[in-house]
């Protein structure tokens, strides 16, 4: 099954600068600043890269904390500049961004590969490792978007044109795979929660415990029917890639109809199974039996011979759709990123 992406996001703006009315000083100031950014933004396209090739956060760790160092580094040179004409607004802003980094990638992240050794255990957990990294997204969206703003003012406090319009390489894939995760994300907790549900109900299944078969049955009926009510509020990428939603929407139909329909089946046969245990045991327990009681025996294993071949029938068949099914999804997802990534 796939599972979540780990993604840090770092700086998401272009740094190249052009002079005006021979500012030299301040672009080699803003320069300086500018190397610092890029060398970060180059440590977290690693990560990212490293997220995108199905590594979870214990796998990747080892970028993150390359990351880490990289931010260390920029803080130590950084620290070393002077002020800009005795003015330390523009440095002060580049070491609070470059702590607020390190903070979000050392604690939030640190949190988050805890929160991933337990997401799929349930869908709240799931739900809390998702909301983690939305919220460690967002802290390093914001933070970038204020150095951002510091490095405008500086720029137009000194008469420095920001050269607008194509971005360099590297930003324009760290804000691809922003836009790429986040649909992702959004398609994958719509689809988790009925797929642990099924989870839940071949497990009372193999338990034969016949009353949570009942209710996860019904369960997973609901949760279905509102994930794909879900799914449908869900944009395609870009306005027209439906990969990932198409896949989910498949899949989490093939759960709707396996509770509506195919489990009625299966559950069939655990009720005629606890049946014939309980006229067995009461069989074998009676020392006087008549015709009637033999006959009545037959009937019984006659029953359960005929729901336990629907049985193996019916659970070949779910278990070859959602092997196909489960596959098409992986697919879905590896093309998916792979084709913007």
């Amino acid at each position: 099954m796939k599972t979540i992406f780990t993604l840090i996001l770092g700086l998401l703006f272009s740094c190249n600068i052009l002079m005006a009315q021979n500012p030299s000083a301040a672009v080699e100031y803003m320069n300086k600043m500018s190397t610092e950014f890029k060398a970060i933004q180059e440590a977290t396209w690693d990560y990212t890269k490293a997220a995108a090739n199905n590594q979870n956060a214990r796998k990747i760790n080892k970028k993150r904390l390359e990351l880490i160092q990289q931010i260390d580094a920029s803080t130590k040179n950084v620290n070393r500049l002077p002020a800009y004409e005795k003015k330390t607004y523009f440095k002060d802003s580049v070491l609070s961004f470059l702590r607020i980094q390190k903070i979000v990638i050392e604690e939030d992240y640190g949190k988050i590969m805890d929160l991933e050794d337990i997401a799929e255990s349930s869908y709240d957990a799931m739900e809390a490792y998702m909301k983690a990294k939305e919220i460690a997204s967002g802290k390093m969206k914001s933070s970038s978007e204020q150095i951002s703003q510091t490095y405008e003012g500086f720029a137009k406090e000194n008469n420095v044109t920001i050269k607008e319009g194509e971005k360099d390489k590297i930003t324009k894939q760290l804000l691809v795979a922003d836009e790429v995760y986040d649909h992702y994300n959004e398609v994958y907790l719509v689809f988790f929660k009925p797929y642990k549900q099924e989870i839940y109900l071949l497990d009372a299944m193999n338990k034969g415990d016949l009353a949570a078969l009942e209710q996860n049955k019904v369960s997973l009926s609901k949760i279905s029917g509102e994930s794909l009510t879900k799914l449908k509020t869900i944009k395609p990428f870009r306005g027209t890639d439906n990969s990932i939603r198409g896949a989910a929407t498949e899949l989490i139909t093939f759960y709707k109809d396996e509770a509506d329909t195919k489990f009625a089946k299966l559950i069939d046969f655990q009720t005629k199974k606890d049946a014939f245990d309980k006229g067995k045991k009461a069989f074998e327990a009676n020392k006087n039996k008549t015709n009637d009681d033999v006959n009545a025996y037959n009937a019984l294993i006659n029953e359960l011979n005929k729901a336990s071949a629907e049985f193996n029938n019916t659970n070949a068949e779910l278990n070859k759709k959602r092997t196909t099914l489960i596959n098409a999804w992986n697919s879905a997802c590896n093309n998916f990123t792979a084709k913007y990534l």
